[in-house]
């Protein structure tokens, strides 16, 4: 090779590595530092839980299973996958609540749930047995409340009642349908 044809190959290659730098400076300035902050990625996560809350005597208030939880620090919200609630109200009585998916709040004492929410009781009679159904529902364990503003489905041993939203009080068990209730009864 001739001097000429190093001398452009040289040119040709610093040219390249000018175009390379330019470029690779120009990407930086563009691109925004976000303040971590700001972000929503999750400080930690844990698979096959399960958590007991206790109430402020030192009781054990409610259990929480489920198979996987991610906490977001910037909001101090809990994300939970496939969850199982059981708690108690005041006359003993177990009850049971399942979802997809839920969202903690101050430190899991406020919950919003959605996909297939179930609530169940555990009677010890089987013919007390209630099933409740919805889409969402917000449980607040240190007001003993849950509520829901969508459709809700309530299954009895001989009844089955539709409605739009309910209340229930979750120390007494006391359920309040909030509008557009019917029901169907088949007696034995």
């Amino acid at each position: 090779m001739s001097k000429l044809h190093y001398i452009i190959l040289l040119i040709v290659v610093l040219a390249i590595a000018t175009l390379t730098y330019k470029l690779s400076t120009t990407l930086e300035d563009t691109v925004e530092v976000t303040d971590p902050k700001l972000r929503h990625d999750p400080d930690y996560f844990i698979g096959d839980f399960v958590a007991t809350m206790y109430d402020n005597k030192g009781l054990a208030s409610y259990f929480i299973k489920a198979n996987y939880l991610e906490h977001f620090p910037d909001d101090d919200t809990i994300k939970i996958t496939d969850l199982k609630i059981n708690y108690h109200d005041k006359q003993k009585q177990t009850w049971v609540t399942t979802s997809k998916d839920g969202i903690g709040y101050e430190n899991i004492e406020v919950l919003h749930l959605s996909g297939d929410v179930k609530i169940e009781n555990q009677p010890e009679n089987p013919d007390k047995k209630l099933v409740l159904l919805t889409d969402q529902l917000r449980i607040d364990f240190k007001a003993r409340q849950a509520t829901t503003d969508s459709k809700v489905k309530i299954l009895g041993k001989n009844s089955t009642i539709n409605a739009n939203g309910m209340d229930i009080d979750l120390d007494t068990g006391t359920l309040h349908l909030k509008s557009q209730a019917r029901g169907h009864y088949v007696p034995n």
